[in-house]
């Protein structure tokens, strides 16, 4: 008789489950480290952590958060274990750096290069929990526990990143 892992999902699941999930992370990844480079270095750390712990996955429609709360740690860890030679995002602006902008498939569209400039805008505090929302799919509740945060907190800083947004178009007075 073959006995399976402890966890409710099988090696071979589970590792279809991370390399569909691998995109979600990159792009998580992306908009917390702004470079592509690293953004691939903490989700790389972030698949073998997974490997290694994925027999403590009880439930796999837990794992998507959970993978998401290990990039977003294995990112603060890079600042716990080195200083990176950082850019002014400003600068790079200003210069058109490419890598800030780019769509993952390469295609320039405009309307979404103005979005990603204005993001890159917010301050840390609001962004962070508005890409957690939007890109990650995380609730008010779980960008809370993750942020350390209430979850009025959280609302209040997703409220005040919408309305920074509105401002940055030129959009104060519509309410959405």
């Amino acid at each position: 008789m073959n006995p399976r892992p402890r966890g409710t999902t099988g090696g071979g699941t589970f590792a279809r489950l991370l390399e569909g999930l691998r995109p979600d992370l990159l792009r998580f990844a992306f908009w917390l480290a702004r470079d592509r480079s690293v953004a691939e270095d903490v989700v790389q750390e972030t698949l073998i952590r997974a490997w290694k712990s994925r027999d403590e996955i009880k439930d796999p429609a837990a794992t998507r958060p959970w993978l998401l709360t290990i990039v977003r740690r294995e990112h603060a860890r890079l600042y716990e274990r080195k200083r990176l030679p950082t850019v002014d995002v400003d600068d790079a602006e200003v210069q058109g750096d490419p890598a800030l902008f780019a769509a993952d498939s390469g295609e320039g569209d405009a309307k979404l290069d103005d979005l990603r400039r204005a993001i890159l805008q917010l301050p840390d505090e609001y962004r962070e929990p508005l890409v957690m929302q939007v890109l990650g799919g995380l609730s008010t509740t779980e960008i809370g526990k993750e942020l350390g945060l209430t979850q009025a907190a959280v609302l209040t800083r997703l409220f005040r990143a919408r309305n920074k947004l509105r401002e940055i178009y030129g959009l104060e007075g519509e309410a959405g």
